[in-house]
């Protein structure tokens, strides 16, 4: 058989899905999406472990939706998208762990606790 080829476009380097590897991201994200329902409803781990496997439910969900809707890969054409990505995912980080680190120090340096509240 014949290696699949994503299809580029020439101007911007982006990529085409088809309509297979459409359904096959739906069903893999209706399918991750029922298992959290399921583990979340059902009460059969205990807290700890189903934060844990809801994390790693949530993480091959991301990758899911990454790779069969917005098309990143490693490809050398698709290269400009997966650097844009990458560079708004390390600015969220930035923005939210700057954040939490400015709240957690002025909540430490302003004194607040329960006895003064």
């Amino acid at each position: 058989m014949a290696k699949h080829e994503p299809e580029f476009d020439v101007d911007t380097g982006a990529t085409y899905g088809t309509h297979k590897s459409y359904a096959i991201g739906f069903i893999l994200s209706v399918v991750l999406t029922l298992i959290s329902f399921y583990l979340v409803g059902s009460g059969a781990f205990s807290k700890l472990h189903l934060y844990i496997a809801v994390g790693v439910l949530a993480l091959a969900q991301l990758f899911v939706q990454l790779v069969f809707f917005l098309h990143l890969s490693t490809h050398s054409k698709a290269t400009w998208n997966l650097l844009s990505f990458l560079f708004a995912l390390i600015m969220v980080l930035i923005f939210v762990l700057g954040t939490l680190w400015i709240m957690y120090h002025l909540y430490e340096n302003m004194g607040m606790n329960a006895m003064s509240m």
